[in-house]
């Protein structure tokens, strides 16, 4: 499978590169045993093996019901504290424009068909005290063979310095997302 983007054409031909960070992350994931199989069982999953990654990580459950689609596992301390609010057990799509909701994630399931697939996305977090920033997610998928449970496990980069995390925030239009073949 060939990178390429949900968005359009053009958007592919201008396919932005992905930071060190996220290939980094790749490559840890895919140290993850996969007992035969393309995408590893959460089982298999062991923290020590991100500690470089972990406050910049976020886990997801990915459902078919679009109300229900992405409740928050978890997210570490530097996703929260840039954030301002802890996001274990929230729906993403809660943190989308309302008109968007219906269509938040739709993508994901990308990840998970026979070829297997990870995903770049470029986006816009608007604050509630106005201030805007751009993040970068790099995601890949995990199984939970024991419920059949998809998550996908990522990462953000992007956040600067300053906090403005108030506990109101929306995830804005994605500027550009790639599909990639997993290593």
């Amino acid at each position: 499978m060939n990178a390429g983007s949900s968005s359009d054409g053009a958007a592919a031909a201008m396919k932005p590169a992905r930071s060190a960070l996220s290939h980094a992350f790749e490559k840890v994931w895919a140290a993850i045993p996969k007992h035969g199989q393309k995408i590893p069982d959460k089982a298999d999953f062991r923290p020590e093996r991100f500690v470089r990654f972990l406050p910049d990580m976020y886990l997801v459950e990915l459902h078919d019901v679009p109300g229900k689609r992405l409740p928050i596992r978890l997210a570490g301390n530097n996703i929260r504290d840039h954030l301002g609010v802890d996001l274990k057990g929230v729906n993403y799509a809660d943190f989308v424009p309302p008109e968007r909701q219906a269509m938040a994630g739709a993508s994901m399931p990308k990840l998970f068909e026979p070829t297997a697939c990870g995903r770049w996305v470029r986006k816009d977090i608007l604050h509630k005290d106005g201030y805007r920033e751009m993040i970068e997610m790099t995601q890949l998928p995990l199984l939970e063979a024991k419920t059949g449970t998809r998550l996908v496990l990522g990462l953000i980069e992007g956040f600067g310095e300053e906090l403005h995390g108030e506990g109101e925030f929306r995830f804005l239009d994605r500027e550009a997302e790639v599909f990639f073949e997993l290593a």
